[in-house]
């Protein structure tokens, strides 16, 4: 039975993909690209590795990541600490352990949401965008 459902899956997935519309790409408009050179040319401070990412959003990105898996580890520490208290079968010291780990994750948590408010009154004051 799982593989009549695994073979009739693998149709549908690749009836999906052939059926799908493909995109096509556009010619660039010829009057915008002589533009662009004609600027280029006579700008100094252009780099064709320049993007437009400043410092400021990179390190709002970083700092976005970093709280996202503050925020997975915080998860994850209460559902350990949950399982940890639903298997104890009466142990107090097992019991306790959850609690302590329950209470720990949750100052974390505080700790982690205040440094998100800190940091994004911070990107907003410097350059009117914050980290999230």
């Amino acid at each position: 039975m799982k593989k009549k459902l695994l073979i009739l899956s693998i149709i549908i997935i690749t009836g999906q993909l052939l059926t799908s519309p493909t995109a096509q790409a556009q010619q660039p408009n010829e009057d915008v690209i002589k533009h662009l050179q004609i600027v280029a040319a006579d700008s100094n401070v252009y780099s064709p590795y320049t993007n437009e990412d400043t410092l400021l959003n990179n390190v709002a990105s970083i700092i976005k990541v970093v709280l996202g898996l503050l925020g997975t580890i915080f998860v994850i520490l209460m559902i350990y600490a949950g399982i940890l208290w639903m298997t104890a079968g009466g142990n107090d010291t097992q019991v306790k352990k959850a609690q302590n780990i329950i209470q720990r994750a949750v100052i974390g948590l505080i700790i982690v949401v205040l440094a998100y408010a800190i940091t994004y009154f911070i990107f907003k004051e410097l350059g009117g965008l914050g980290p999230a």
